[in-house]
């Protein structure tokens, strides 16, 4: 199911990291000048959702963090967006739709959506916005621009931005993500965290600048999730022998996938069982060019 897929996503971006929010006299730990900063509670962004039967996706900056499939009669989620924010304007996308079992009828379906910043509402969205009109169409967007005030610059707002105006990405940066990615692979099946640290340590550098914490907090709760991992019965990595690259978070990074182009599956799959039954963990890998070289940024 997708509801399962966006799970595991939501998990292996987010949980794996896991953002405690500090005390109010927390400082930026990833600045030099932290005690000139304001307290990193100031900067925790995120979108609290309560939804009946819709299902709805949520995309920050172009990035899709989010999809819940509904069915439920009740559901609501905290989504916590900080990783994919940028100092400057920040663009979320909502979009609401129908389950293919459901059918409207009045009272039964309903969405509502806020964009927070720790206390601060920026925005809130409720569907549906008219019970006797168009106004539920099917699916439906919410769209919101905001400038995060205060927000540092991130690495990911360096790349360059190199995919086409047609959506090509030159072959040399296809040869160059693929082959980080088939090191990155080998290190999971071989268990060599040195290289997998080796590899993720833009990207851990990168989300401590985005959490206001540091690199090593990042490394050390996201490893021990990834040692956890290797211990599981059946261990394995799943990888189907092709590679799908599409633009990212606005064309600041490119999205790997593997598999089919229309439905294509996360980069990193690794497989185990427990309790009888196989379990499927996964990694979307975001790459972004900094200073002219790919590297793993998301």
């Amino acid at each position: 199911m997708r509801k399962l897929w966006w799970v595991l996503l939501f998990v292996t971006l987010f949980s794996a990291c896991a953002q405690t929010p500090p005390d109010n006299n927390s400082s930026n730990q990833n600045q030099s000048t932290s005690s000139s900063r304001n307290p990193r509670r100031s900067f925790l962004y995120r979108i609290e959702a309560s939804v009946q039967i819709v299902g709805f996706s949520v995309m920050v900056n172009g990035a899709e963090i989010l999809i819940f499939d509904g069915g439920e009669n009740n559901f609501s989620s905290r989504i916590e967006i900080n990783d994919w924010m940028v100092s400057d304007n920040n663009k979320v996308d909502i979009t609401i739709f129908l389950p293919d079992s459901a059918k409207f009828a009045s009272g039964t379906v309903s969405a509502s959506f806020k964009i927070m910043s720790n206390d601060k509402l920026i925005k809130e969205f409720k569907w549906p916005i008219d019970k006797t009109s168009e106004a539920l169409n099917n699916p439906y967007t919410f769209t919101e621009t905001f400038k995060a005030d205060g927000f540092p610059r991130v690495q990911l707002e360096k790349a360059e931005r190199i995919i086409s105006s047609a959506g090509i990405l030159p072959r040399d940066d296809q040869d160059e993500i693929a082959a980080i990615a088939k090191q990155l692979r080998t290190a999971f099946i071989e268990k060599d965290m040195d290289t997998i640290s080796n590899l993720m340590r833009a990207k851990y550098e990168d989300l401590a600048t985005a959490r206001f914490t540091t690199a090593a907090a990042i490394k050390a709760e996201t490893e021990a999730k990834y040692s956890e991992l290797m211990t599981k019965t059946g261990y394995s990595v799943y990888y189907t022998q092709r590679n799908s690259f599409f633009s990212a978070v606005e064309d600041r990074a490119v999205r790997l996938g593997q598999g089919r182009i229309s439905f294509p599956e996360p980069a990193l799959i690794i497989t185990y069982r427990e309790s009888g039954k196989s379990i499927r963990w996964i990694m979307d890998l975001y790459f972004a060019k900094i200073d002219g070289k790919w590297v793993i940024i998301r």
